[in-house]
């Protein structure tokens, strides 16, 4: 029996999993900053009333409402966008990777190196986000030689904006720089 005083935190991750199928719990936790254990318990507690349901992917457990049917193939579900909090490294990568990079004062694609160094970091670290940016569909990559060369997305623009739908709210010379990128 789940107790009355949790209704309220529950009505409110249920409309948000509503809004955003297929988040998983760390996304849910972060959202609504609620605690691990807090949130796991009321997400069970959600599914054991079957208003909510959950299938691994990957590292991730997903989770969607009942408008969703859990037999719809899993190249089919819904994913929720993108977004990355600013002081992220995925989002210092994503902007200086969205930046023509003469603005910033580079010369020649971002390498890894240049990535690294730009941001204090190590090379390994800044390889790891960019894996993920990458499966997350923020990031496309080519060979070049020995390198990889970076290209955001729409989806990693979507992510960089807070998921804006347009970038109305972008200064004029990040603009300038996001099409001049976009444009060669």
């Amino acid at each position: 029996m789940a107790r009355q005083d949790g209704a309220k935190t529950r009505e409110r991750i249920s409309s948000f999993v509503e809004l955003n199928e297929g988040i998983h719990l760390s996304g849910i936790i972060r959202a609504l900053e609620l605690g691990n254990h807090q949130a796991a318990l009321h997400m069970r507690t959600l599914a054991s009333e079957a208003k909510v349901w959950s299938r691994t992917e990957g590292r991730y457990l997903r989770f969607y409402t009942l408008s969703v049917s859990p037999q719809t193939p899993p190249d089919q579900l819904p994913n929720p966008p993108v977004s990355y909090p600013p002081d992220s490294m995925q989002w210092k990568l994503l902007d200086r990777l969205a930046r023509n990079p003469e603005s910033i004062g580079v010369k020649g694609p971002l390498t890894q190196g240049k990535l690294a160094a730009q941001l204090d970091c190590s090379q390994q670290l800044v390889s790891h986000h960019m894996l993920s940016l990458e499966e997350s569909g923020c990031v496309i990559s080519r060979r070049a030689g020995f390198r990889k060369v970076w290209k955001v997305t729409a989806a990693g623009l979507q992510a960089l904006t807070g998921g804006a739908r347009s970038l109305s709210t972008v200064d004029a010379y990040d603009l300038d720089s996001l099409i001049s990128h976009y444009s060669t």
